[in-house]
């Protein structure tokens, strides 16, 4: 991933801010933080509310075996794909939530709501990721409860809170990059063990959309925020911060693999996995290299 750690020049940054912001009010409306909602993100999730989609037949996963591994931190038993992908999507956003809301409340969310800078619509949008799990977990049947990360994991969280800024990038902009090859994993294992329905098979693949576009665009703003030692030490952390995350969700590696898993991260097409969709901000630099590639 060379270009994600190329910094951006000061006329790149000023101009990647203003169309961020500007892509960011377009798609998503006007943001409410006290309620955490868009204008324009809102009106869509009604609209998915009013037709809701289930998987028909008997269920793949069983809602108590779910309960049951949901509230622990490893797996006591050896469990069917279904089932650990189901935990997967359940504890992903544990941990960026947790931030957001820790973040909030301790008062280090720089201008929280203010609509002039982008960290209110990325904090607005984690809360909305949360929403879309759950509706991806009720297509297969299933009610999910929102449960904090665990203890080691909420003690690095806060830790990195309080981090001065120029430490606490980097880590930041490695957790982005971990979520969106965490999510791009979790798509395409959806489409292996659920493509025998394709209309509920179609609302996954809807909803992860939202997340994938989402965390795309928080890596290219994270990336913009940081300078070329900032970028250096995110590029020498990734691997470290990607076991750190992962390590307190060890379905992954029973579903994908300790090695894969890793692999994923540190060689993930970042942009390549929001490509397919239309609505997926694009950097300048990815247009300027499109430019100087034709």
């Amino acid at each position: 991933m060379p270009d994600l750690f190329t910094p951006l020049t000061a006329t790149q940054k000023a101009d990647f801010h203003r169309r961020y912001l500007a892509y960011l009010r377009g798609r998503d409306g006007e943001p409410q933080w006290q309620t955490h909602t868009f204008s324009v993100r809102e009106a869509f999730y009604q609209r998915l509310d009013q037709r809701p989609v289930r998987r028909t037949g008997a269920p793949v996963v069983r809602q108590d075996v779910f309960d049951h591994h949901h509230v622990r931190y490893r797996p006591g038993e050896k469990l069917d794909e279904p089932t650990l992908w189901a935990l997967c999507v359940a504890k992903t956003h544990r941990s960026e939530r947790f931030g957001v809301e820790y973040a909030h409340r301790i008062g280090t969310a720089e201008r929280n709501g203010d609509p002039g800078n982008p960290t209110t619509y990325i904090g607005i949008e984690e809360f909305y990721h949360t929403r879309i799990l759950r509706d991806v977990l009720r297509v297969i049947g299933l009610e999910m409860e929102m449960l904090d990360p665990s203890l080691a994991q909420q003690w690095l969280i806060k830790t990195m809170a309080r981090l001065p800024k120029k430490l606490g990038l980097p880590l930041i902009l490695c957790g982005e990059i971990t979520c969106v090859a965490m999510f791009h994993l979790l798509l395409h294992k959806a489409r292996e063990l659920f493509a025998d329905q394709p209309g509920p098979m179609a609302r996954i693949e809807e909803l992860f959309a939202q997340i994938m576009v989402d965390e795309v665009g928080h890596v290219h703003y994270a990336r913009s925020q940081l300078d070329a030692p900032g970028l250096t030490l995110a590029k020498w952390l990734l691997p470290l911060v990607a076991r750190g995350i992962v390590d307190g969700m060890p379905e992954y590696y029973q579903l994908f693999g300790r090695e894969r898993l890793m692999e994923e991260v540190v060689r993930a097409d970042v942009d390549a996995a929001a490509r397919p969709y239309p609505d997926r901000f694009i950097p300048f630099d990815a247009e300027e290299q499109a430019r100087s590639a034709a």
